[in-house]
């Protein structure tokens, strides 16, 4: 089987993606039959590429370090939007990887609308369309018989809708809790070791763990728009970050960390959603907890979540220290439930 994808937005994870294909390419052909071909690849600033037939992933790759573009890449070369070059390309799926806008969740939105409309199967790691827009996709994937995949879009590979669709069948996901942004829970974390709030950012942009503009952790946005996707997802809500009872950790202080420590406590980032007269309700708040607590060793840019059920009580997963590597295999193994989904004639 030849699968065609074109790939909208390729940043980190885009170009990590990439060399996971190119690396499990002979792993897919002998183990799975499955030849992946690439015809399509848009960047936000680096030039896009569409063509007829396989683009060489290893070329782009070697172009696009140390800051190289795209833009004399040859015949492949275009100046064509993200949706046009949907429109114009012969995909069999699109992989959506641009980066959240908080706002509104476009265009990612407009690309996934795009792709479906075109008959394309979709996979996104962008938390943004699920966040804002869920029902609306899904619906409209079935409408088209197309599939939409989305495990990367919250604890990068670490398989949350994944694991309550294929293993707990007739379970009801009551409530969700969880410590869901990695650069708030990192300098929270080095907080306690002394640093000042200042100081912790600056480190996690060092390692890299924080952008140039860490509001989005910060603030708690990233965390509203992870836990509002979960919650449209696994618990029927129908809502957006903007009606999260947010409240980040900018006005966390050492002061405050240490008065925690003393008592024995941790200041977490967590979030959470519950039903409450008869609506789902969802809060992203600092909170003091003890060693009792699951998330107590959740440190570092770890992460967990607690799955609050009817049938099987409390599940809590924890992933340890991701980096970009988890979240390409998120996009690959959505990839590769949608081919088995695809040659089992079923969504």
């Amino acid at each position: 089987m030849i699968l065609r994808v074109a790939i909208i937005g390729f940043g980190n994870v885009g170009q990590e993606f990439a060399r996971l294909l190119l690396s499990k390419r002979d792993w897919l052909l002998k183990k799975k039959g499955l030849d992946v071909e690439v015809l399509a690849i848009a960047t936000r600033s680096r030039g896009s590429l569409i063509s007829k037939n396989a683009i060489d992933l290893g070329n782009v790759l070697e172009r696009l370090k140390d800051g190289g573009t795209l833009t004399d890449f040859g015949p492949e070369t275009t100046k064509e939007m993200p949706i046009g070059i949907i429109q114009k390309c012969d995909a069999d799926l699109m992989i959506e990887l641009t980066t959240l806008n908080i706002e509104n969740g476009k265009p990612a939105i407009e690309h996934i609308k795009a792709a479906i409309d075109c008959g394309m199967d979709v996979i996104t790691a962008n938390k943004g369309p699920i966040a804002f827009a869920y029902h609306e996709l899904r619906d409209m994937a079935r409408s088209r018989g197309v599939h939409l995949r989305f495990e990367g879009t919250v604890m990068d590979g670490t398989p949350i809708f994944n694991l309550v669709e294929k293993t707990l069948p007739g379970c009801e996901i009551l409530g969700l809790e969880g410590i869901l942004n990695s650069t708030s829970n990192f300098v929270l974390d080095q907080m306690s070791g002394g640093r000042s709030m200042k100081e912790a950012v600056a480190e996690a942009q060092r390692k890299g763990i924080a952008e140039a503009d860490p509001s989005l952790d910060i603030d708690g946005w990233d965390a509203a728009a992870k836990i509002t996707a979960l919650a449209n997802v696994l618990m029927g809500a129908d809502t957006t970050p903007r009606a999260v009872d947010r409240k980040g950790v900018g006005e966390i202080t050492v002061a405050d960390v240490e008065v925690a420590n003393a008592q024995g406590k941790k200041i977490k980032l967590i979030a959470s959603a519950g039903w409450e007269d008869g609506k789902v309700k969802l809060k992203v708040e600092p909170l003091r907890i003890g060693s009792e607590h699951p998330f107590w060793s959740v440190d570092g840019t770890s992460s967990a979540l607690t799955l609050k059920t009817d049938l099987m009580g409390d599940l809590t997963i924890f992933e340890r220290g991701p980096g970009i590597t988890q979240t390409a295999y998120a996009v690959f193994s959505d990839l590769l439930l949608t081919v088995e989904s695809i040659r089992n004639g079923t969504l």
